[in-house]
């Protein structure tokens, strides 16, 4: 690697650490920005199940409700410290995804998906619910740790355990384990037949990826400082599930870096519409459209699922190698390779990094 070259990467980094950094100056900006760390969590933790191990979950939401309810109750309601309500959140989560994961050790495919969409709702519609767990349904307040009060400095947090997941999620791929995991997406009997343990493997990765769910379910909570069922609710759950899933198939399925900037993209993009539909001349010209005149005032959630559902056709149809693959070439410069645009052509929903389907 020349001087030059680790000038040009270094400037690169401390760009990206700058913007980083800066939502921490603001109140408003910096909380979306926790979302979109928040559902880049959720993102990584979906990629477990359907990126690694092949297995499509259409009720992820369920444990990120299930790691705010429990976040929520242990700290306001138990009074102990945010730490350990987090904790147990993160438990919990992981608990109930291994009883998930024991029924897809029978069943595969579409029959699994509708398993997972009814545990959605159901745990939705009944434990959430629980006026016990809820406050009669007027939802749990929160206070946020003394020397985390605010927006930015929440936001920070979320950053730190985002990075922290991220790395995990490298280090499960670089090791036998991630390589067991990506051997039965590719053939169950054939890594059977190599000796790896499908039954075992298949309920770690339930239990890894309920636990990144559990995590960023007690963030979440903090976040918006009162936990409510409703946040979780269908028709709202539903759409969060299906959101979780686009964004994977949008980041690029297996692609931990794609999946990270189209979480955090997911996240931020009704403040980004907001703010962009707060602009006078954009607003004059698009109620001067009689298409769209009106529209986006009373349809903030249909123009931002619109957006959502025009990137996941695009993907599918021109790119299905997602956002991991167009950002390929830059991410292997900036860990030292040197900048070759077809390296982007080696993405795709069955890529992983670093995947080998030998154990």
């Amino acid at each position: 690697m020349t001087r030059a070259g680790i000038t040009a990467r270094g400037g690169a980094y401390l760009v990206l650490g700058i913007v980083l950094f800066l939502p921490w100056f603001t109140t408003d900006f910096a909380k979306f920005c926790s979302l979109g760390a928040i559902y880049a969590m959720m993102g990584l933790s979906l990629n477990i199940v359907v990126g690694y191990t092949g297995q499509l979950s259409l009720g992820h939401q369920g444990f990120l409700g299930l790691g705010a309810l429990v976040t929520a109750n242990v700290v306001a309601q138990a009074d102990l410290p945010s730490y350990v309500g987090i904790a147990l959140g993160v438990l919990a989560s992981a608990a109930v995804a291994i009883v998930l994961g024991l029924v897809a050790l029978r069943i595969t495919g579409l029959y699994l998906s509708l398993i997972t969409l009814v545990f959605g709702s159901a745990i939705a519609t009944s434990l959430f619910a629980l006026p016990s767990l809820t406050n009669n349904n007027s939802g749990v307040q929160l206070v946020r740790p003394p020397y985390f009060s605010g927006n930015g400095d929440w936001y920070l947090v979320c950053v730190v355990v985002l990075l922290a997941v991220y790395y995990l999620d490298y280090r499960l791929t670089a090791s036998k384990t991630g390589r067991a995991l990506l051997a039965i997406k590719e053939n169950e009997r054939v890594a059977e037949a190599f000796g790896i343990g499908v039954t075992s493997y298949k309920l770690l990765a339930f239990a890894l990826s309920g636990a990144i769910a559990g995590l960023a379910g007690g963030l979440y909570a903090f976040r918006s400082e009162i936990y409510s069922d409703k946040d979780f609710q269908d028709p709202q759950g539903f759409a969060l599930a299906l959101l979780f899933v686009v964004l994977c198939v949008v980041g690029g399925l297996g692609n931990r870096l794609g999946v990270v900037v189209a979480g955090v993209f997911f996240g931020i993009l009704n403040d980004l519409l907001d703010r962009l539909f707060g602009i006078g001349w954009v607003k004059d010209v698009v109620e001067n459209i009689p298409l769209l005149k009106g529209y986006y005032g009373a349809n903030k959630g249909s123009l931002a699922s619109l957006i959502g559902s025009l990137l996941l056709l695009q993907t599918l149809l021109f790119n299905p190698g997602g956002i991991g693959g167009q950002l390929r070439p830059l991410s292997r410069w900036m860990t030292g390779n040197r900048f070759e645009l077809h390296e982007a052509a080696e993405s795709g929903p069955a890529a992983v990094e670093g995947s080998s389907v030998r154990a």
